[in-house]
């Protein structure tokens, strides 16, 4: 489950829809279609109750992204059949926490996207790059979007193959995200990579809460060790792509010591347990196909 705290429609969120869809390109639909879709996995967009979250639905329905996740899934082999919603969680309003948010229901096995957390999404990102100029607007939106696709993926996979857990669920999810994440182009990589950065170093944790304790009692890990072990295991993953990360001091150097350790765990547990479902030659063709547009990969 994603966890995020709730936040209503933003008034900038017509321009934020404006400025993905425009990125969209036919060149790179043609590239990502020839990739067969996992045929034990369906998809549908539901329409929204609220008027405020139409646009929402309609850019996420034209922007096809449940069809590149099925296509993403194609080289797993799932012994049961998956469904890929996107919907409004929360019609009512009266659960924020359960709207702005995504989560896996092993009872239906489906995996629910909720557009207000897209919104929220779309509400949060800078209006053109973070000051810094390092996450632009597309990235931080897309790559959230694309990260918490593969947390969801990951809770999935340890129901549908009875993957067995060490530890917190939510820590492994994360830590699957982080792997998955792994398996694109580098451009991509930096992308989701950076989609999670931008949502968890905003999420930051409250001071008031830490002082009474009361996140640390929470199933999820906090917002900033969410952010430093994604980090961490991009990078130790990955050093070249991602020691820039190092060197604007988002991880700290003293973390990143240890992190090509900690990604050799991750994957070797994964090799143990989900790579046998793997088609490795489909996945060496996701691996190589441009899922995103020239605007969403800056």
């Amino acid at each position: 489950m994603r966890h995020a705290r709730a936040a209503r429609l933003p008034a900038l969120l017509f321009f934020g829809l404006a400025v993905c869809a425009a990125a969209g390109t036919k060149a790179t639909a043609d590239s990502w279609e020839l990739i067969p879709p996992n045929p034990q996995v369906g998809i549908e967009y539901r329409p929204p109750v609220s008027p405020q979250l139409e646009s929402v639905y309609q850019y996420l329905k034209g922007r096809k992204v449940l069809e590149e996740m099925q296509r993403f899934l194609a080289p797993l082999h799932l012994p049961h059949h998956l469904e890929l919603l996107m919907l409004e969680c929360d019609p009512n309003h009266d659960r924020p926490d359960h709207g702005e948010n995504a989560f896996y229901d092993p009872d239906a096995r489906e995996i629910w996207l909720c557009y207000e957390f897209i919104a929220g999404d779309i509400k949060a990102a800078p209006q053109t790059v973070t000051p810094d100029g390092f996450i632009t607007r597309e990235a931080s939106i897309v790559g959230d979007l694309i990260g918490t696709a593969l947390h969801e993926s990951g809770h999935m996979m340890f129901h549908m193959l009875d993957v067995p857990v060490f530890g917190r669920e939510e820590d492994a999810a994360d830590e699957m995200a982080s792997y998955l994440a792994l398996k694109f182009n580098k451009d991509i990589e930096r992308t989701i990579v950076k989609g999670f950065v931008y949502f968890w170093s905003r999420n930051k944790d409250p001071p008031s809460e830490v002082r009474g304790r009361t996140l640390f009692s929470d199933y999820h890990g906090t917002s900033s060790q969410r952010m430093y072990n994604a980090l961490c295991l991009a990078y130790g993953g990955d050093k070249e792509t991602f020691q820039e990360f190092v060197d604007r001091g988002w991880l700290p150097k003293e973390r990143a010591e240890h992190c090509a350790q900690e990604f050799a765990q991750l994957k070797l547990a994964f090799e143990k347990t989900i790579e046998p479902y793997i088609d490795e030659d489909l996945m060496a063709r996701v691996g190589k196909t441009d899922w995103l547009t020239p605007e969403e990969l800056k």
